[in-house]
């Protein structure tokens, strides 16, 4: 019998094993994960999961039940060793697999910090389910904290550490919060949002050592000898991708992970990446990028498995993404550009608020706290193309669907 075997087994890996049984594959899935515990949801871990507001449970991806009911062979705690794309082969350690089609869901890995006193007890990165159930155990003992990094893990466990009552100080290397991420206004409220919410956060503020004593971490110094005590520390400076069982195949890499086509084919026969792992020309941008989401995730992984099946569904779809943070609702869909013209609508600090990116009076990107009708709108905008007219989009009255230039 014909074979897909998937290598990962996150969102990616889950959602192209579902979605091959629902464009018609009646051949063989089998669903590598090197982890034990049955696939999860990973945004919630430096939420809900770290301040114990969902269980183990209620992070599933899919009830164990669905992978026997779908002829799924998910194999948890076995990881692939190797790959052999001319025998068709993958190794764990139990076996040689033989495969029809393979698809690398590898994932992303968190970058680290090795600065002196980096192995010390108390220093953390954030990842998977077990990262986060070590991190959630310290923080409850936890006092003083210390974040290094602020993007969107960092200031995820921020925002649930300083609503725990602990004392957080966060580092940022650059001048603003998530400068290459956010437009400046955006970065800038949430700054004070955090500030108000007691969290102590220095820009261009860079860390020499960690001070340790007894193995355990009680401190980070910085570079202009500044000392912040610390009895937990999480590194989150981004991740990179996972391509350590990867390397030695010949894949063509670009921007940082391997790349894929629309379909999510790489230059190996029969040999497919998707979600963080994968590189990709975006419909949005102007250069191949990797997209760390949920969503790119989700809508790659059924592109390759509408391909294997026989289908022709390109990845097309508009890029979003989404952050929660105290009581803060922040999405974001499309890219960003250079050249692109900031428009508000509604004040921040008021309610909720969006910030328009136009080009051409076009929507090229758009950033709505607490606006669910603003981003789900934008999503179908910034696909379509349709030129809006500026004073309707500044207009936080108007509906953005009716912003479109000539409608009424």
């Amino acid at each position: 019998m014909s074979a897909v075997v998937i290598v990962g087994a996150s969102h990616a890996g889950v959602q192209a094993a579902a979605s091959l049984r629902q464009f018609g594959w009646e051949g063989g899935i089998i669903l590598l994960s090197a982890e034990t515990d049955h696939p999860y949801h990973r945004p919630p871990l430096s939420k809900a999961y770290l301040a114990r507001q969902k269980d183990d449970e209620q992070l599933l991806l899919r009830a164990p039940d669905f992978y026997r009911s779908q002829g799924i062979d998910l194999c948890l705690g076995e990881p692939a060793l190797a790959i052999d794309p001319q025998a068709r082969q993958v190794t764990t350690a139990a076996r040689c697999i033989g495969y029809d089609k393979l698809i690398l869901a590898t994932g992303s890995k968190a970058r680290t910090l090795h600065l002196p006193g980096h192995d010390a007890e108390g220093i953390h990165t954030l990842r998977s389910i077990a990262n986060a159930r070590a991190l959630r155990t310290a923080l409850e003992k936890a006092r003083n904290i210390v974040i290094i990094g602020g993007g969107f893990i960092g200031l995820e466990v921020a925002a649930t550490a300083a609503a725990a009552g602990k004392s957080v100080s966060l580092l940022e290397a650059q001048s603003r919060l998530l400068s290459r991420a956010l437009p400046a206004t955006l970065g800038e409220f949430l700054a004070r949002q955090h500030g108000e919410r007691g969290v102590d956060i220095r820009f261009q503020a860079m860390p020499e050592r960690y001070d340790v004593a007894e193995g355990q971490i009680i401190g980070v110094i910085l570079r202009d000898g500044t000392r912040l005590p610390a009895d937990l520390v999480l590194v989150g400076i981004g991740g990179i991708a996972d391509t350590a069982l990867t390397d030695p195949l010949g894949l063509k890499v670009q921007a940082g992970g391997i790349a894929v086509d629309a379909h999510a084919r790489t230059n190996l026969p029969d040999v497919y990446a998707v979600g963080d792992v994968a590189a990709f020309q975006n419909i949005c941008a102007p250069d191949p990028m990797r997209l760390e989401s949920v969503q790119n995730a989700v809508d790659q992984a059924k592109a390759a498995a509408a391909h294997i099946a026989g289908g022709h569904a390109p990845l097309t779809a508009t890029p979003w993404f989404w952050t929660d943070q105290y009581d803060m609702k922040i999405q974001m869909a499309g890219l960003s550009r250079p050249g692109v013209v900031d428009i508000m609508r509604g004040t921040p600090g008021d309610g909720g608020f969006s910030i328009a990116q136009m080009a051409e009076d076009r929507l090229v990107a758009l950033y709505s706290v607490n606006r669910a009708a603003d981003h789900m709108a934008s999503r179908r905008l910034i696909a379509s193309g349709q030129r809006l007219d500026p004073a309707r989009v500044a207009d936080i009255e108007t509906p953005l669907m009716k912003t479109v230039a000539g409608v009424s």
